[in-house]
């Protein structure tokens, strides 16, 4: 019986320790290919802080299966709190993962991933075993990158290729694990991206110049805002109609932009230069982000956008503005690219009871002492229209 059971105990832990192994690929190491289709366009779908364990919400898998099959894209881009936190143990967060991942398995769809704050809080489940838990999805195309340490596990570049050539390099992704909190100073808050990281990303996009012999436009994409987002923020000295409150000030959406400021947006309290370094390098049309769940903006900073994207989970705070993000890269216009959000309403009518009460039922947009209502509402909405013909 021992021997049986030191058998099973060694297989477990050489499982665990390949598993982990296979997560230590660089960009270089991962055998993807992503290019332009025969249009020349290339679709993005962004979702952000799905933020649910197992069993998922009813709402969120119905609007992530509902928005795949109405916009197929050619890439799917998560931008962390990819599960919650109270994935406490190694099975369940693994069990959280495949509630999404499934879907988009099934799909054939490739997807990259960046962690936010809450992947790996409170849990045994760290970032190299949930890297490990994606990599046993053949859509996945992500890596663990360079080796940064744990805390910063998932940064590493992306590259699209010409549908014409598949040699020829014409946009970048670039994936940037944002850490979770601030443990290097007693600025506290939210961390921030490393300065290894930021030397890493300065070198590759030289390298990538020097071989393509010009700079790639390049998306970013990571989890927290960077803390520029107050510069870039319309200051006010009073609260006024759509501000938000910080530190005594009050901010607005600047003139030109468009979207959504729903909170107070969460940067770290402090930066390393990551904003500088890519001002420096001129290589990144747009960074986008997650984190705030009801913030949906786009802003032009200095010649750099930033983009939040709403949160699409329901097992955390969202709003009406609860959805995805589409964005559009033209290969014969690399240094652009188009962007949308598809909400919950926009893929539901309002008057489509099912739909209506599944949101309300789920949604933090009502008391929590309203939910149950909601959802025998959907429940007999649901029978209801199953006899109709």
């Amino acid at each position: 019986m021992k021997k049986t059971f030191a058998v099973v105990l060694s297989i477990i832990l050489a499982f665990s320790c390949c598993a982990v192994l296979a997560s230590a690929k660089t960009s270089e190491e991962v055998d993807t290919h992503l290019q332009f289709g025969e249009d020349g366009k290339f679709r993005i779908m962004q979702i952000s802080d799905i933020q649910d364990y197992f069993p998922m919400k009813i709402a969120t898998k119905t609007v992530l299966k509902k928005v795949l099959a109405e916009y197929p894209v050619d890439l799917i881009v998560l931008t962390g709190d990819n599960i919650a936190s109270t994935s406490v143990v190694k099975p369940y967060a693994a069990l959280a993962i495949n509630e999404f991942m499934s879907i988009f398995e099934k799909l054939g769809t490739p997807v990259v991933m960046v962690y936010g704050n809450h992947d790996d809080e409170s849990t045994t489940a760290d970032k190299a075993y949930q890297m490990s838990v994606y990599e046993r999805y053949k859509c996945f195309i992500g890596c663990a990158g360079e080796d940064f340490g744990e805390s910063n596990l998932g940064t590493y570049y992306v590259p699209i290729y010409s549908s014409a050539d598949k040699n020829v390099m014409v946009n970048n992704i670039w994936m940037i694990d944002s850490g979770n909190y601030n443990n290097e100073n007693d600025l506290g808050g939210y961390g921030s991206v490393t300065k290894k990281q930021i030397d890493w990303y300065k070198s590759i996009s030289e390298k990538l110049e020097r071989e393509n012999g010009k700079k790639i436009p390049s998306l970013m994409f990571q989890h927290i805002v960077v803390p520029e987002i107050w510069d870039a923020l319309d200051e006010h000295d009073e609260k006024v109609d759509g501000s938000v409150g910080h530190d005594g000030k009050y901010y607005t959406l600047p003139e030109g932009s468009k979207g959504v400021l729903g909170e107070t947006p969460c940067p770290p309290n402090y930066t390393n230069g990551q904003f500088d370094a890519i001002l420096e390098r001129g290589d990144v049309m747009a960074m986008f982000f997650g984190h705030d769940h009801v913030n949906s903006y786009e802003i032009s900073y200095q010649g750099v956008d930033l983009v939040n994207t709403p949160g699409i989970g329901f097992r955390s705070y969202n709003s009406e503005e609860e959805g995805v993000r589409l964005i559009t890269l033209d290969e014969n216009s690399p240094d652009t690219y188009e962007t949308e959000t598809v909400t919950y309403f926009d893929l539901f009518d309002r008057d489509d009871e099912v739909a209506y009460n599944l949101f309300m039922s789920d949604s933090s947009t009502v008391d929590d002492s309203e939910h149950f209502g909601y959802f025998i509402k959907y429940i007999f909405a649901l029978i209801k229209s199953m006899f109709v013909f």
